[in-house]
């Protein structure tokens, strides 16, 4: 039973041992007995012998015939008989496959089976096809030998570097090419030495180029070499590197070429390619068919033409049919028998459509080999420009023909060779011929023509011009008189000879005149302004002073030099002096009137008030020239304001004590009439208390002008709510209108520091005046808001406006509405003036927008918190 059960685990064993040998990738057979018998083969080896099963149990020979005359049976026998294993390497087999013999290549192994006397009794024998690796190494090698055939032709070196190690592999025309010695040996860096300074950057740069793991690798870059300083070797290196998985830079490799001839050969090329392109005239070549082929920069242009695509077709859409069919018979002749052509033809424009005439010179292009003809080539100058220029010349000729002035041509000989009309006629010619044989001595009286020997040709012979007054005579009257001459000398262009003088001639009798006329008039002038009782001024269109009169000098003692310029403010007061200034600048930018006042101080110390005012002035095209002023001493006007306004100041406050005792009388009669029923003379007292309001208002606003004159208008700040003190003067000022509805619109104010009373004084003021100012509206509107850091309050009427002229002086003292209305709308004027200093001096600004007509829009506003 043991026995059974060994051998059942032996033919298992063995069975998965077949079935191993079986299923290996790697070919193997076993071969056994001197005849070597196929006992066993697996899958692999049966797919290379391209055979199957039923060669188990065959010899060798039997299984594989084609075998036959090849050395392995042989090899087999002498493994069996020798007992020593055979190695073979990329050996050669022929195999039939498919019923056809092919060649294959193995590396294989023949070893012997031994029992345990050492005898052999088989042999394993175990197969790899190289058959592809061999092929592709004879391919690569076959391929090798090509290329190096292909780069010895093309005269092409090959350099390739590792990277990793640093080594380097040249040819010896590449080392050759970069003139390395046999001792040297050729890194990058010894490369990179053998470039030509100037060029060693560049070639620098593109190898880093070609090494960055983001680009493409390719490299491609000409260069010089540093051996031969006065005639280098240009080359061209063409190659790329080699990028692993890790983007590193595994190797590079390429080829190089001497390109010293093509280098050469293009700068010649590019000399003559530059020329043409940079010719001013059309330089074109057509083929034999009549087609052209290049058209230089200038050709393009004067065609319309800017590219190949456009310019390249038949020579004869370019030029007008019927020239070309008049002429063609001609040009053919030319050019067939002599080999060019040369005449006047018009050119089309494509752009615009023009015709151009032009000088064409058309030559045929021969092989220079050959001799054969193989093109035509044409150079063509535009007409334009020379028959504009003869136009112009003619233009010029009839131009100075017609001249008022005298033009001429003095010869050496000292005589005219030309003189227009203009000159005949000044000097007293008779006729042209005798303008031609007059030597110009006997234009000049003897002392005359003596400044022209002594002045004017040394003058012409050392700097070549000559200008300045002479003295001239007519030849028919004898008349003497002054002309301007300028005189030029005309030197031939190329050899510097004198060949001529040019003179220019101008008669200044009637300049003389009114110079003289002018004189006079200045002469005039200075003496009205010397007597003028205001100083008079004159700015230029810089607003610097170049004139002020007697007066002026006279109330500053300084005399006329420093006041011009801006000299003239260093005599105005100190502290006046940039109030002026900047008045001065802004209606000077504006060029608007002038008028500003200010204090001097006269050379006796007294202190002199002054008004000044200007205007803008304005040549006859209409260009600004400055500005005409005058100044007036007010001194005494002031002092009569001055007295006035004491007496106005006293006259209010003497009369605001009786006005107050007649105010409490008043209201006592109106107390006891209605107590004792009379109510018809107790209205009539009310009346009367109304009047005294009124007159007390006024006395009220007269001592408000007195103490803002005198500096004595007092302001009580305090913190207040803004719009509660809006609301309490409208509910106060609505009851004294019927017609008006006083319309409030309120932003948040919130609280302001300042005087409540006068503030509210102007907002009374502002109401009262739009009340009185619209008696036909039916609305007032009074807005309140802030804007930035300041309240703003406008109120805004619909009733008779102001004047546009008139918008500035709303602001000023005993301003009132003229004309007819002034009696229509009573009071002094003195509510907005006041109104104006009261927001002056609480730090804010009041201002005006009215249209006439149709109503206006007072506003103030104040800073929030000036503290």
């Amino acid at each position: 039973m043991e026995n059974l059960a060994s051998g059942k685990e032996e033919n298992e064993a063995e069975n998965i041992y077949r079935t191993l040998v079986e299923e290996l990738p790697l070919p193997v057979a076993l071969y056994t007995g001197r005849e070597m018998r196929v006992s066993q083969v697996n899958k692999a080896l049966l797919k290379v012998w391209g055979k199957d099963s039923s060669v188990i149990g065959k010899t060798f020979s039997e299984a594989l015939p084609e075998m036959e005359g090849q050395p392995f049976a042989q090899i087999l026998d002498e493994v069996y008989t020798s007992g020593i294993a055979y190695h073979a390497k990329e050996d050669k087999v022929d195999l039939v496959i498919d019923g056809q013999l092919q060649t294959f290549y193995f590396t294989f192994t023949y070893k012997p089976l031994k029992d345990q006397s050492g005898k052999v009794w088989g042999i394993l024998n175990t197969a790899t096809d190289v058959t592809e690796l061999v092929l592709t190494r004879k391919g690569l090698s076959q391929a090798e030998e090509g290329m190096h055939f292909a780069l010895d032709a093309a005269k092409l070196g090959t350099w390739d570097l590792d990277l990793l190690t640093n080594e380097s592999s040249l040819d010896e025309r590449c080392r050759e090419l970069f003139g390395f010695t046999a001792e040297e040996s050729g890194n990058y860096e010894l490369l990179s030495m053998k470039v030509a300074a100037e060029d060693r950057e560049k070639f620098r740069k593109s190898v880093i180029e070609a090494l960055n793991p983001d680009g493409q690798g390719h490299y491609d870059v000409i260069f010089r070499t540093s051996s031969g300083e006065n005639n280098p070797r240009w080359l061209r290196s063409l190659g790329r590197a080699y990028f692993n998985d890790k983007k590193i830079a595994y190797r590079f490799a390429g080829t190089i070429q001497d390109i010293s001839r093509d280098i050469e050969a293009a700068k010649e090329q590019q000399k003559f390619l530059m020329l043409v392109e940079n010719s001013s005239d059309l330089i074109g070549v057509t083929d034999l068919a009549g087609n052209v082929t290049y058209l230089n920069k200038a050709g393009q242009e004067l065609v319309g033409l800017k590219s190949p695509a456009e310019y390249k077709r038949p020579s004869s859409d370019y030029l007008v049919a019927e020239d070309l069919s008049e002429l063609q018979e001609s040009i053919n002749t030319a050019i067939f028998t002599k080999g060019r052509w040369t005449g006047e033809m018009r050119y089309r424009n494509f752009e615009t459509g023009e015709l151009i005439p032009c000088q064409l010179n058309a030559f045929v292009i021969n092989d220079p080999e050959t001799k054969e003809i193989i093109g035509m080539a044409s150079v063509t100058r535009d007409l334009r420009f020379d028959r504009a220029r003869n136009m112009e010349q003619q233009k010029l000729i009839s131009l100075v023909e017609n001249s008022a002035d005298l033009m001429s041509i003095l010869e050496p000989n000292g005589i005219n060779s030309y003189i227009n009309k203009a000159g005949r006629d000044l000097l007293g010619f008779e006729n042209e011929e005798q303008a031609l044989q007059m030597p110009i001595s006997e234009l000049h009286s003897p002392e005359d023509f003596e400044l022209v020997k002594r002045e004017v040709l040394p003058s012409l012979a050392r700097d070549g011009r000559w200008a300045g007054k002479m003295m001239v005579k007519h030849l028919k009257t004898g008349e003497i008189f002054p002309v301007y001459n300028s005189s030029v000398r005309i030197d031939d262009p190329i050899t510097g000879e004198t060949l001529a003088v040019g003179a220019f001639m101008r008669d200044m009798r009637a300049e003389v005149a009114a110079q003289k006329a002018q004189a006079e008039s200045e002469k005039l002038f200075r003496s009205i302004t010397t007597a003028a009782p205001t100083a008079l001024w004159l700015a230029d269109e810089n607003l610097s002073f170049t004139f002020v009169n007697q007066m002026w000098i006279d109330w500053t003692g300084e005399p006329l030099e420093k006041h011009l310029n801006k000299g003239w403010l260093d005599m105005i007061f100190k502290e006046d002096r940039q109030l002026v200034t900047d008045k001065l600048t802004t209606d000077f930018n504006a060029r608007k009137a002038h008028e500003s006042q200010f204090r001097l101080s006269t050379p006796d110390g007294e202190v002199r008030y002054v008004i000044c005012t200007g205007n803008p002035q304005y040549h006859d095209n209409g260009s600004f020239s400055g500005y005409i002023g005058a100044c007036v001493d007010i001194t005494e006007l002031n002092q009569l304001q001055r007295q006035k306004d004491e007496f106005i100041g006293i006259a209010s406050h003497e009369l605001k004590t009786p006005v107050t005792s007649i105010k409490a009388y008043a209201q006592v009669l109106e107390s006891m009439f209605r107590n004792s029923g009379d109510e018809k003379k107790a209205d009539m007292v009310k009346k009367m208390d109304l009047q005294i309001n009124r007159l007390t208002n006024l006395i009220g606003d007269l001592l408000d002008v007195t103490k803002i004159q005198t500096g004595k208008l007092q302001l009580n700040d305090s913190d207040f709510d803004f719009n509660e003190m809006v609301r309490e003067l409208i509910e106060d000022l609505q009851r004294t209108t019927k017609r008006h509805t006083i319309i409030e619109k309120y932003g948040e104010t919130g609280v302001i520091y300042a005087d409540r009373e006068r503030i509210g004084q102007v907002i009374t003021n502002l109401i009262s005046n739009a009340i009185k100012y619209s008696p036909n509206a039916e609305k007032i509107v009074v807005t309140t808001s802030v804007e930035g850091n300041e309240i703003k309050l406008c109120v805004e009427d619909f009733g008779i406006g102001i004047p546009q002229d008139k918008r500035d002086k709303v602001f000023e003292q005993f301003y009132r509405v003229s004309g007819d209305k002034q009696h229509t709308f009573p009071g002094l004027g003195l509510g907005l003036y006041i109104s104006s200093e009261i927001i002056r001096r609480e730090g804010g600004r009041i201002w005006v927008n009215s249209q006439e007509g149709t109503g206006s829009k007072f506003c103030f506003s104040l800073p929030r918190d000036r503290r």
